[in-house]
């Protein structure tokens, strides 16, 4: 079934001029135009773009006068899918719409005024996704000279039977793509050879590096204020620094005296980006006694001294907004702490141990933390 439905599509394709002009009324011209699955860059010489372009703006220079007029209107549609969700594909749609009408206002001498845009979040046909068409719908009462039109006829005619040869060549590629899947059973090679094919350009790359800064919900609960901030050095990549600092009470009854610094190197995995990995360390010194934390530790004990630990993280940023996320992370590896441990007696510390270390391997680190980017291109 859905082979005959290609067929009668390329059928349709190639009988429509012929219906058109039969009835006296209006010849369509079609021109088709191929984007990168994932891109909005136009690339003339890309498949047979070239070709497409070129006719195409014969055809609106010889009708240009009209054109200008409104008696010919020029029709663009965008296609895209692949996306998620529609209003993505959507967006796609338009900029690449846009692409093309820039080239052709730049090159051919009309307006935006020209031009009636659609932009739809559907294939174009069955397995061509990304693509951008333009009709002109020529009156066919319109009478111009040779000098006016040279060789109009033959241009709307290359120019459509171009389209469909462009149409039955992407239905091809998709069927041996598809052939391919299912004799080695792996549906992830589909998807690769819609994103990178031999002769597939390679588009100049978007800027992909951000600043963020940040603060540790979690730790700030705790009492113990936290700032950080991450440098994205890629899409991929991340370079996070975070600092804790807290100095409540005094020398004598409750006390909560921390700072701490926790580096980490970051890899971002997935397709969005969001689920990653990382290495991180922790140093820092600590003076607690019966403050927020110091109410968790056991019996009325004090502890002062400094601790260090390194370790993996693992962690999934949430999208609140185009620049707000929730970073919710935890880091396991080896933690070593070296303190002094002391009790109160009428307002007087009494040491109960000195010199003592704990080593053990377990949680290094914890985390809900507001991430902020600056100047965020997602």
């Amino acid at each position: 079934m859905k082979h005959l439905q290609r067929h009668l599509l390329v059928l349709l394709l190639a009988l429509l001029p012929g219906v058109a002009s039969f009835a006296g009324e209006a010849a369509d011209s079609l021109y088709i135009f191929r984007f990168v699955q994932g891109k909005d860059a136009f690339y003339a010489p890309w498949r047979d773009n070239g070709a497409q372009l070129e006719a195409l703006l014969t055809l609106l220079r010889a009708h240009r006068e009209a054109i200008l007029s409104g008696s010919i209107p020029v029709r663009v549609d965008g296609y895209c899918t692949g996306q998620a969700p529609d209003e993505e594909n959507r967006r796609m749609a338009a900029v690449r719409s846009n692409r093309v009408k820039s080239e052709l206002i730049g090159r051919a001498g009309v307006t935006e005024a020209c031009f009636v845009t659609a932009n739809h979040a559907v294939e174009y046909a069955e397995g061509v996704r990304n693509v951008v068409t333009v009709t002109l719908c020529i009156p066919a009462d319109i009478n111009e000279t040779k000098e006016d039109l040279p060789d109009a006829a033959d241009t709307d005619l290359r120019g459509v039977q171009q389209g469909q040869k462009a149409v039955q060549q992407e239905q091809k590629t998709v069927q041996q793509e598809q052939k391919a899947v299912q004799q080695a059973q792996k549906p992830a090679r589909q998807a690769k050879s819609e994103v990178a094919t031999p002769e597939q350009p390679t588009p100049t790359r978007r800027k992909e590096q951000s600043l963020s800064l940040r603060t540790n919900l979690l730790y700030d609960a705790f009492l113990l204020p936290t700032l950080g901030v991450e440098w994205r050095i890629s899409h991929s990549i991340g370079l996070k620094l975070d600092g804790s600092f807290s100095w409540w009470g005094g020398n004598h009854g409750k006390v909560q005296k921390v700072w701490l610094v926790n580096p980490e190197v970051r890899w971002y995995l997935l397709r969005d980006k969001r689920f990653y990995v990382g290495v991180s360390g922790s140093y820092g010194e600590y003076n607690i006694y019966k403050y927020l934390p110091g109410k968790l530790l056991k019996g009325d004990t004090g502890y002062q001294g400094k601790l260090w630990n390194a370790g993996v993280t693992l962690g999934y940023q949430l999208s609140l907004s185009r620049s707000l996320s929730l970073d919710f992370n935890l880091g396991l590896g080896y933690t070593r702490s070296a303190y002094d441990s002391f009790g109160m007696t009428d307002g007087v510390r009494i040491h109960k141990q000195q010199d003592g270390t704990k080593n053990f391997w377990g949680p290094t680190q914890a985390g809900i933390s507001l991430v902020w980017t600056i100047g965020n291109n997602k």
